[in-house]
C-alpha cells in the first residue's frame, strides 16, 4: 500500500470517528432536553385521592360572634369518561366526615378535565380554569371564563418551590392566586396550592369586612372583622386506592 492510500485511509477514519462523536452528542442533547410542561400538578389517575383537614370561620352579623367549624374533606377520582365533547373526564367524589374517627358519608360529586392547555374542575356544577399549561411564572388568565360569573384574574405565583403542610412536605409545588384585593375595611383573598404528582394540597379563601360605623384603624383587620369567612383546606394524606 502506497503512501497516498494510507493518508487516504487515516483521513476517513479521522472522519468517520468524528461523525461518530456527534452523532453521540446529539443524542445525548436530544435526550437531556425535556420539557415539563406542568401536566403532573394535575394528576387524573383513577383511584387518586387527597383527604383534608377543613377549618371554616364565620363571622355572623347578627349575634356578632365567630362560629367555627372543623371537618374532614376526601376527595376521590372514582371513573374516567369521555363527555359530550369527547373529553377525557374524571368524576370527582366528595366524602364528608366530622373527624377520622368517624365514618365517611358522601356530600357531593365535581368533575375535572385535563387538556394540552388547560386544568379544568367543576365544582357545584360551575367549572373553573385552574392552571393553564405550560406553566410560567406571572402567567396569568381568566378563570372563570368557562362561566357566567364574570372575569376573575388567575396568576401563577410560585413555580416549583418547596412547600410544607405539618409533616407532610412536597418538593414541588405551584402557587396560584385567584383573589387578592384588600384595602383598610375589605380584604378577599383566594390562592390555591398544587403539589407535582398529588394535586390540590393547600386551598385559602378569605373574605371578611369591618361593617363598624366607628372603625378602630389601629388594630388589624383580622382582629375587627365582624362579617364575611375564612376558609382553609389542609392535605393530610394522598395515594390511590
Amino acid at each position: 500500500m502506497d503512501l497516498k492510500s494510507i493518508k487516504y485511509d487515516a483521513s476517513f477514519f479521522l472522519i468517520f470517528i468524528a461523525l461518530f462523536f456527534v452523532a453521540i452528542s446529539c443524542k445525548k442533547d436530544k435526550e437531556v432536553v425535556t420539557i415539563d410542561l406542568g401536566y403532573d400538578y394535575f394528576p387524573d389517575t383513577k383511584g387518586n385521592f387527597i383527604i383534608y383537614d377543613v377549618d371554616s370561620l364565620f363571622y355572623n352579623d347578627f349575634t356578632s360572634t365567630i362560629d367555627t367549624f372543623k371537618f374532614q374533606i376526601k376527595e376521590k377520582i372514582t371513573e374516567n369518561f369521555k363527555d359530550l365533547s369527547n373529553r377525557n373526564t374524571q368524576r370527582i367524589e366528595r366524602f364528608y366526615r366530622k373527624d377520622s374517627t368517624k365514618d365517611w358519608m358522601i356530600k357531593d360529586v365535581w368533575f375535572s378535565n385535563k387538556t394540552t392547555t388547560t386544568a379544568e374542575k367543576v365544582e357545584e356544577n360551575i367549572r373553573f380554569v385552574k392552571i393553564v399549561f405550560p406553566l410560567k411564572k406571572d402567567n396569568s388568565w381568566d378563570g372563570n371564563r368557562l362561566n357566567n360569573l364574570g372575569t376573575q384574574a388567575y396568576s401563577l405565583i410560585g413555580l416549583n418551590e418547596t412547600f410544607q403542610i405539618g409533616s407532610l412536605a412536597f418538593d414541588s409545588i405551584i402557587k396560584i392566586s385567584q383573589v387578592a384585593d384588600s384595602n383598610l375595611i375589605e380584604k378577599k383573598v383566594a390562592y390555591e396550592i398544587y403539589a407535582k404528582h398529588v394535586g390540590l394540597v393547600y386551598k385559602k379563601s378569605l373574605n371578611i369586612t369591618d361593617k363598624d360605623s366607628v372603625i378602630n384603624y389601629t388594630l388589624p383587620l383580622e382582629l375587627r372583622a365582624n362579617s364575611g369567612f375564612d376558609l382553609t383546606y389542609k392535605a393530610v394524606a394522598f395515594g390511590i386506592e
